[in-house]
């Protein structure tokens, strides 16, 4: 007796079945994720823009911060180049008869200047290189992710005297005391009410 060809059922079409099921669960899981994160995003705007939460910028400068940060202290060859001192607590002395330095913050100021949402600092700090003179540097420190970055300065000049300095309008403005053509160099009698303005990586008097 001939042994007939028997086939089984083929499982593919089941197979085939449970396959297309198993990616119509996923696409409907990932449907239902990316659903829950537009209204997450969509309630987030709304409660910026009527106020309820706010966005997180980093941490303000500190005074402690300047005091303690890194200064330019010009050549006189190229004022754009010079040499970076650390302050301590606002001061350096380096006493050495051949190199004499001594640095100390006279004035600092905190307030916006660049489009960042957290508040830069103005500061002013003087130098002595050993003789008579002592100058006066006017410095941007801008916000760098909470850290202080020193990125632009001016001389204000040879024993000006300052009053006061503040940041207003995303401008600073200093209150000081500067020369006129006849006054000596110790004795400064023009009063003086000077405002910067940061553009780019420079100081600029308005």
């Amino acid at each position: 007796m001939a042994r007939g060809f028997g086939f089984s059922p083929s499982p593919l079409r089941g197979e085939r079945v449970g396959v297309r099921s198993g990616v119509s669960d996923q696409t409907a899981r990932q449907g239902l994720v990316e659903a829950s994160m537009i209204r997450v995003l969509t309630l987030l705007l709304i409660l910026l823009m009527i106020g309820l939460i706010h966005p997180v910028y980093a941490a303000d400068l500190t005074a402690d911060q300047l005091k303690n940060g890194k200064y330019l202290i010009p050549s006189w060859e190229n004022p754009a180049q010079g040499e970076w001192v650390q302050l301590k607590n606002g001061e350096f002395t380096r006493r050495n008869q051949n190199n004499p330095l001594f640095v100390n913050i006279v004035k600092l100021a905190l307030g916006q200047l660049s489009k960042n949402q957290t508040r830069d600092a103005a500061v002013i700090y003087a130098y002595n290189t050993g003789g008579s003179g002592f100058f006066m540097m006017l410095c941007a420190v801008i916000n760098d992710q909470g850290q202080p970055k020193n990125i632009a300065r001016t001389d204000l000049g040879d024993r000006v005297k300052i009053n006061s300095l503040n940041i207003h309008a995303g401008q600073i403005i200093i209150d000081m005391v500067t020369h006129s053509p006849n006054d000596p160099a110790c004795c400064p009698t023009v009063k003086k009410i000077a405002a910067y303005t940061l553009v780019g990586n420079k100081l600029v008097e308005k």
